[in-house]
């Protein structure tokens, strides 16, 4: 009977583990790109290279704390979050002219977009989020104008629709292209405490179900 009661809290904390890891494992994910129509590794963007005919999209740094504010567009995002960053361009050759719409997708929520046409935004958030050290230029303009949307009109030209976390994007470009960077939340950080309250839990699981059996 002894041996019955002690395979079944085995079993019992053995599926305890399994959810448990599961649970840590799910609050590790950061919020990346998830779909769109052409993921890439980060390359270092300049006004003539890469060039494209459709969108393109990468992960910028991750998991970024912000010690100020950042400006985007409408607003700011404020002090004190963690966020990622992902940057779209579409950048064609030779002046060719290309009109491209494309939905992206995030697995964490948006919290603003950098779409400014003289692309100051990004510029001055370069040293925050750059995969690479040589983006544009490091000073509050770009070197070449109308890097960013010359509208935010989806319907007649340039623009953007947020709609949960997606981001429903249209592009109009000749030369230069255009850069747009988003900032969405990243995952919340599992606490340092939480290793330490799971063997504690399990503990006070045994105890109670080893004073059940006393009981009986």
């Amino acid at each position: 009977m002894a041996g019955l009661h002690f395979r079944e809290r085995k079993m019992f904390m053995n599926k305890f583990l399994v959810l448990l890891a599961a649970v840590l494992l799910s609050f590790q994910t950061q919020a990346a790109l998830v779909s769109g129509p052409d993921i890439i590794a980060a390359v270092s963007v300049q006004e003539d290279s890469p060039t494209n005919n459709h969108q393109q999209a990468f992960n910028e740094k991750q998991s970024v704390f912000l010690n100020s504010a950042i400006n985007v567009d409408g607003g700011t995002i404020a002090a004190g979050q963690t966020v990622d960053s992902h940057l779209i361009f579409l950048n064609s050759q030779g002046g060719t002219f290309v009109n491209d719409r494309q939905t992206w997708g995030f697995d964490g929520q948006i919290l603003g977009v950098m779409s400014q046409q003289n692309g100051g935004m990004l510029a001055a958030t370069n040293s925050l989020f750059a995969a690479f050290g040589d983006y544009f230029t490091t000073g509050s303009s770009l070197p070449f104008g109308a890097a960013g949307l010359e509208q935010n009109n989806i319907l007649t030209g340039d623009g953007y629709i947020i709609n949960g976390l997606l981001l429903d994007l249209r592009m109009r470009v000749t030369e230069p292209g255009d850069w747009v960077r988003v900032i969405t939340a990243s995952a919340v950080p599992i606490p340092a405490a939480i290793f330490l309250f799971a063997p504690a839990l399990l503990g006070f699981i045994g105890l109670r179900r080893k004073q059940k059996l006393t009981a009986l």
